[in-house]
């Protein structure tokens, strides 16, 4: 994947910055996005200053999104030194994957319970758009689509502390994958939302579980393969 195509979203995704939000919660997107896409680089160290000119915003907001993005791991606070864009390593990752497959099995089961028909319809319908984006290769549009119906799914479960556990281990790993470049994962990811999201379109918690289990031994194999391990 051509990293280099990554959205800047400073100048970028505005739209999706819609209003209700808070400024703080508009830097954190931004800010979010720079890091999972690399556009920050990992290990980098910027400034303040830099990270405001950066997102656009004034130093209240970006100060506020810096504190929840170093309660996530994304970044380090460095006294007088400046922001340290944290690394990306295996043991992170794999500790990652530990942790959000539990909590995606448990937000997809509740998603099947709750959703109404218009987000079980939207959730399928995001799994096809993900599913059509893989199949043309374009994985910008594929991560920005994954992103999309996590967030769907995390709706239509309201189980607002599971979806704020999980929302930091969703955004690590499609760092790593950004990272490790997992073109080849595009189509074969895209099938396993889509049977995830089909589960919760029949409101079959069994089904979502096994959907949801199936996803993150698919995401473990890529990875570990990736690793070398």
């Amino acid at each position: 994947m051509n990293r280099k195509g990554a959205a800047d979203p400073g100048q970028a995704g505005d739209g999706d910055d819609a209003a209700g939000h808070s400024l703080a919660e508009i830097a954190y997107r931004r800010l979010e996005e720079a890091i999972v896409t690399l556009s920050l680089e990992p290990g980098g160290t910027l400034t303040e200053a830099q990270l405001i000119e950066r997102v656009g915003l004034g130093r209240t907001p970006v100060r506020e999104a810096l504190i929840r993005l170093a309660q996530h791991g994304m970044v380090e606070v460095l006294p007088r030194k400046g922001i340290l864009v944290a690394d990306i390593n295996a043991i992170d990752i794999m500790a990652a994957l530990d942790a959000r497959e539990v909590l995606e099995r448990l937000v997809a089961c509740e998603a099947t319970k709750r959703a109404s028909p218009a987000e079980r319809i939207a959730i399928v319908e995001t799994a096809r758009a993900m599913r059509e984006a893989a199949e043309a290769g374009d994985a910008a549009g594929f991560m920005r689509v994954d992103k999309e119906l996590d967030a769907a799914v995390a709706a239509a479960a309201r189980s607002p502390y599971a979806t704020r556990a999980v929302e930091p281990l969703q955004a690590l790993i499609r760092r790593a994958w950004y990272h490790f470049e997992r073109q080849e994962d595009l189509v074969p990811s895209a099938l396993h939302h889509g049977t995830l999201a089909q589960a919760i379109a029949a409101a079959d918690p069994a089904a979502a579980a096994a959907a949801s289990d199936a996803l993150m031994l698919h995401l473990r194999k890529g990875m570990l393969a990736t690793l070398g391990a």
